[in-house]
């Protein structure tokens, strides 16, 4: 059989998986760059790793919305994706060079497979930093975008996505997340430990410092009621991760992650005021400074430091970051911070 190079020379190119001649999701897929191969568009290693890449993506939108068509992937699946990579890389078991390369291979073979780029997605799109794992752009979640996602989604990931904003939490932090236990410890205590689902199941502390906290968990709390944690009791950690991913999918270039992003920058800020004295000090991705050298001018410009102090100080403050991100590496906190 002559290999085709294109959507338009299949067969039946409007059928199952663009008719690239399987009803497997992954074997289309590796049909799908055998033609880039036969127009010489790609390699055949490349054929074989982004076969392999592709595979990750597939698994991912079966188990989470349940597509194993071509036909029927859209932006928002390869947005959700893009969100799952990057809190693989925040947890430690992917490199933004590896996300990267899974990401090209999705574009890749659906590109190829539809015959157009109408649901590829950038890196920068799906929250990813560049290969150097030092953010450039800002991927935290805005207050106008937070408030707008929230009061749009079912109450409990609503409240959810309050505590991922103003404790720091993962996703899965957030979800196994109990609420009515916390109110408590934050009340007693002035700070919560996480616990469940954290990286590598290491406890973490996070201080209370603002009352905007004790009313996410507050409003956790009231929701949760009798059950666990923030999971209804009837439902699987896994079944409560594939109805919220479909929900926010709906939300165009929304990601849970960016609320991550938002309360390490909030962080960030605060340890500087507190320690300086001098309010609205922006980290690089924020300020719009390179890291390094211009940044640490910035800040000595802003504060009356030296370079040499103002970097030792920034040091300081990013150990605080990725203390209460749970990390003990200072250089993830280029990934929220640049």
């Amino acid at each position: 059989m002559k290999l085709t190079t294109t959507r338009s020379q299949r067969t039946n190119p409007n059928a199952r998986n663009y008719g690239l001649r399987s009803r497997n999701i992954v074997v289309a897929a590796k049909n799908a760059l055998k033609e880039k191969f036969s127009a010489k568009a790609n390699g055949f290693k490349t054929v074989q790793s982004n076969t392999n890449h592709f595979s990750q993506f597939a698994s991912f939108v079966k188990s989470n919305y349940g597509v194993n068509d071509m036909r029927n992937i859209t932006a928002q699946h390869v947005q959700a994706y893009g969100d799952h990579l990057s809190q693989r890389i925040d947890s430690g078991s992917l490199s933004a060079k590896s996300a990267h390369d899974y990401l090209s291979a999705v574009n890749s073979v659906i590109e190829q497979a539809r015959g157009d780029n109408g649901v590829r997605v950038t890196a920068s799109e799906a929250g990813i930093p560049n290969r150097s794992d030092i953010s450039t752009v800002n991927k935290a979640t805005s207050t106008q975008q937070h408030k707008h996602v929230v009061a749009n989604v079912n109450e409990r990931l609503s409240a959810q996505l309050d505590t991922q904003r103003e404790l720091g939490l993962r996703f899965e932090e957030a979800a196994k997340f109990d609420a009515k236990s916390a109110l408590d410890e934050a009340n007693k205590t002035q700070q919560v430990t996480i616990s469940d689902g954290t990286k590598g199941g290491r406890d973490r502390y996070v201080p209370i410092t603002q009352q905007s906290q004790i009313d996410a968990i507050k409003g956790a709390a009231d929701i949760q009621q009798s059950d666990r944690s923030m999971i209804p009791s009837n439902m699987s950690y896994a079944e409560y991760q594939q109805q919220s991913y479909r929900e926010l999918s709906q939300h165009q270039n929304y990601h849970s992650h960016g609320e991550r992003h938002a309360f390490a920058q909030h962080v960030y800020q605060n340890e500087w005021a507190k320690q300086s004295g001098v309010p609205d000090i922006k980290p690089p991705v924020v300020a719009g400074f390179d890291h390094g050298c211009r940044h640490h001018q910035y800040l000595a410009e802003k504060t009356q430091m030296t370079p040499n102090e103002a970097k030792a100080m920034d040091q300081e403050v990013r150990s605080i970051v990725a203390e209460q991100l749970g990390h003990s590496r200072i250089d993830i906190t280029n990934y929220y911070l640049g």
